[in-house]
């Protein structure tokens, strides 16, 4: 997810790769999860992250005919980094299919008329804001800051506001080009 620039989408399909240190710093013991599913499978970077912690994973990929918005089986987990336009849709589905949600959103997508009343039937549990800005391109950040929102029926994640370390020279250098890559690919 990223920009607009007045009203003009910035990547036609809204693909954009998310950096593997926005999911990798985050400090939650994910093999407590029984089941998981990656809704926007993208080039597969979450999705094969998924799978190093939890048996079962599943994914839904809009270019593969897997639109996640019809589907049906429940699961422990639902994550993932939502197209934009899509976000409140995503978030509906996977509250009603799975027991914990974390979703990538811009902060300021708790800023709206429009989702006021939405915000108020289901605030998130927690929030994980994260500390350096994301490079969905590995040309630099969008200016945007972001948070994983989190829904969770259990007790397994802790309520309240959590801060993702930021990445590590190494992870910056590693995640700017393959998120470049990725969008290359992607686009043509």
């Amino acid at each position: 997810m990223s920009r607009q620039k007045q009203g003009v989408r910035l990547n036609a399909t809204d693909f954009y790769p998310t950096p593997s240190w926005c999911y990798k710093n985050l400090e939650i013991d994910w093999t407590q999860f029984t089941s998981a599913l990656e809704p926007c499978r993208g080039d597969g970077r979450i999705y094969d992250w998924l799978k190093t912690h939890i048996s079962d994973v599943d994914y839904c990929e809009i270019r593969e005919d897997r639109d996640f918005l019809e589907y049906k089986t429940e699961r422990d987990l639902v994550f993932t980094n939502p197209p934009f336009s899509l976000a409140q849709e995503f978030i509906d589905r996977s509250v009603s299919i799975s027991n914990t949600v974390f979703m990538l959103l811009r902060i300021n997508y708790l800023g709206s008329i429009s989702r006021h009343e939405w915000w108020k039937a289901q605030p998130p549990v927690a929030m994980y804001v994260l500390s350096k800005r994301p490079s969905f391109t590995g040309k630099g950040t969008d200016a945007t800051d972001y948070a994983w929102f989190v829904w969770d029926k259990t007790e397994r994640i802790t309520r309240g506001i959590h801060f993702v370390s930021p990445p590590s020279k190494e992870q910056a250098t590693e995640d700017n080009k393959l998120c470049a890559e990725a969008l290359a690919t992607m686009e043509n």
